[in-house]
C-alpha cells in the first residue's frame, strides 16, 4: 500500500521581507507608545501640582490655627490680625478721674469734656478686619516665598473654586461656617470669607484649593 505523499510545493516560496503594511504598524505602535509615555509624565506632573497647591493651603491652616490660639491675648505680636485693634482697646480702657475740687467745677468741668467724650466714642475704630489681616500675613517671610505651582506667581485668595474659570487652578478658597438660629432648617451656613469680615470673634473655617480644573479641593476645617 502506498502512503498518501504531500503536494509538492513546486515554485511557490515564502518570503521573509518586511512589507510597507509591516513598517508602517511598526511605526503606529511606536507612536501609540510614546503618547501613553506622555500622557502619563503630564499627569504626574500636574498631580504634583496639585500636591504643591495643597501644600500650601496646609501652610495656611498650620499658621492661621496657631494664630487662632493667640490672637485674644492683649498685645498679640501681629496686631492686624488680632481679635480688637490696639486702638479700639486702648479706646475701650477707662479714663482716669478728674480731679475735681467743687460741686460746681465738676459740672462745668462734666460740661466741656462730654461733647469729646462722644466724638471719640463716636470715632472709635472698628475691630480688625479679613483684609487687613490678609496683608499682614503676605508680607510674612514663608509667604512671601510662597507660589502658585499651575502659574509660577503667589497664589492668590479667591472666594471660591469654579470650574468654568480655569485660571483659578492653584488658587485658595476660605469659607466661614456660621451658626444658623436654633430651629434653623439647617444648622449652619457656609459663605466666603471676605475682607470686609470683622474678625473680633473666633471663626469656624474651611480651606480649599483648586485643582488643575479649578475644583475645590478640601484641605482642613478649622477655628481662627
Amino acid at each position: 500500500m502506498e502512503t498518501p505523499s504531500t503536494p509538492p510545493l513546486g515554485d511557490a516560496q515564502v518570503s521573509l521581507r518586511l512589507s510597507a503594511a509591516d513598517y508602517g504598524f511598526f511605526v503606529l505602535m511606536a507612536v501609540v507608545v510614546m503618547l501613553v509615555v506622555w500622557v502619563g509624565v503630564m499627569s504626574f506632573e500636574e498631580g504634583m501640582k496639585t500636591e504643591d497647591s495643597k501644600r500650601n493651603g496646609e501652610a495656611w491652616v498650620a499658621w492661621l490655627t496657631q494664630a487662632g490660639t493667640k490672637r485674644f491675648e492683649a498685645g498679640y505680636e501681629i496686631a492686624e490680625c488680632a481679635a480688637a485693634s490696639q486702638a479700639a482697646e486702648a479706646s475701650m480702657s477707662p479714663a482716669p478721674a478728674p480731679d475735681v475740687a467743687t460741686p460746681e467745677a465738676a459740672k462745668e468741668e462734666g460740661g466741656e469734656e462730654a461733647p469729646k467724650r462722644e466724638a471719640a466714642k463716636a470715632a472709635a475704630p472698628t475691630p480688625n478686619s479679613w483684609g487687613g489681616c490678609v496683608a499682614k500675613i503676605m508680607e510674612l517671610a514663608e509667604f512671601k516665598k510662597m507660589v502658585n505651582p499651575f502659574t509660577g506667581e503667589p497664589p492668590s485668595l479667591v472666594e471660591k473654586c469654579d470650574p468654568t474659570d480655569h485660571s483659578l487652578h492653584g488658587s485658595i478658597s476660605i469659607e466661614k461656617s456660621v451658626a444658623t438660629p436654633v430651629g434653623s432648617a439647617v444648622p449652619t451656613t457656609v459663605s466666603p470669607l471676605v475682607p470686609a469680615d470683622a474678625i473680633d470673634v473666633k471663626l469656624q473655617l474651611k480651606l480649599s484649593v483648586c485643582d488643575k480644573g479649578a475644583y475645590p479641593i478640601r484641605v482642613s476645617e478649622f477655628e481662627f
